[in-house]
């Protein structure tokens, strides 16, 4: 019988941790200059605008939502149908219009194919109210671990938390509302594990705290005006923001990175600076037509996004 592949050690092999300690040492912490912003997008949901200095003293935007394990509000998943992509304010939008729940935020979440002949479909778990729309890494299915073992899950209870394929198959299939995939899991059961990923950019990452408060956090990067972060920064972020941080995903990055606020009256805006272009590759040739990027010149279009929408 042909046994299962570890897919934890798959990971490590092609992405072996560093000590955080000694990386801290090299590069200097994160240190916060000050906060632009602080906004309560509903009871316990707050949203605020920071902006850090890395060690190096390049300065970097970053977008921290919190939601309190009491707050009237929960994670959800909107994607694009598949083969396709949209931007985050359009998956804000057509959520809220297809299922009349109030969207409060929104942000881009998984990696998804922009190299595979126009494919677009996105890697790992992705799941919409019930519906499997793609599924996490299997033995069938053996197409980058590192993008595909690890999900962001949302059971039937509203109940946030990091999945990965293994568990899935053994326990949670057919018992969760929403998923979206992520990659490297940088902390894990309360321990870091800093993979070997030494480039900084923008980010997309989102967090457990030991009392139940979920943290979505989004990093501007590849500008003069913010420069990115590593891997490393983004876990020095967390660890300071005064929580017990027992979990934490990176999600898909880079030109993806987009934080979508809902305003006062009912539009969605884009809060952070996107570092697009919508794709590093022209889909003409596959038939595919972008959409527009309604104003926001430097945002990409994504298979999905994580979603913050009013109970």
């Amino acid at each position: 019988m042909k046994q299962p592949k570890n897919y934890d050690q798959i990971i490590l092999k092609e992405y072996p941790l560093d000590d955080y300690e000694a990386d801290r040492a090299e590069h200097g912490s994160m240190t916060l200059v000050k906060e632009t912003e602080r906004r309560v997008l509903c009871e316990g949901v707050e949203f605020c605008e920071r902006l850090y200095t890395r060690g190096d003293g390049v300065d970097v935007w970053v977008y921290i939502t919190t939601i309190s394990p009491k707050a009237r509000a929960r994670l959800a998943v909107s994607a694009a149908p598949l083969h396709t992509i949209k931007f985050v304010k359009q998956h804000a939008a057509d959520f809220e219009n297809a299922f009349g729940k109030k969207v409060l935020y929104a942000m881009n979440a998984s990696f998804f194919h922009f190299f595979n002949n126009g494919d677009l479909t996105p890697y790992g778990a992705q799941i919409v109210r019930g519906v499997e729309l793609a599924l996490p890494v299997s033995g069938v299915n053996e197409e980058k671990p590192w993008y595909s073992h690890n999900f962001l899950a949302v059971d039937k209870t509203g109940k946030a938390f990091v999945c990965n394929s293994d568990d899935f198959y053994k326990t949670y299939r057919g018992k969760l509302d929403y998923a979206v995939g992520g990659s490297l899991r940088l902390i894990r059961d309360g321990k870091i594990c800093l993979h070997h990923q030494p480039a900084v950019g923008p980010r997309t990452t989102v967090g457990f705290a030991a009392d139940g408060t979920t943290i979505l956090m989004c990093a501007d990067g590849r500008s003069k005006r913010s420069g990115g972060i590593s891997h490393a920064d983004a876990i020095d972020i967390y660890t300071h923001l005064g929580y017990e941080i027992v979990e934490l995903l990176n999600l898909d990055g880079g030109g993806s990175t987009t934080v979508v606020l809902r305003e006062e009256d009912g539009t969605f805006c884009v809060r952070n600076v996107p570092s697009g272009p919508p794709l590093p590759i022209s889909y003409s040739k596959y038939g595919i037509t972008l959409p527009e990027p309604c104003g926001e010149e430097q945002a990409r279009a994504v298979a999905d996004a994580v979603l913050i929408i009013e109970e």
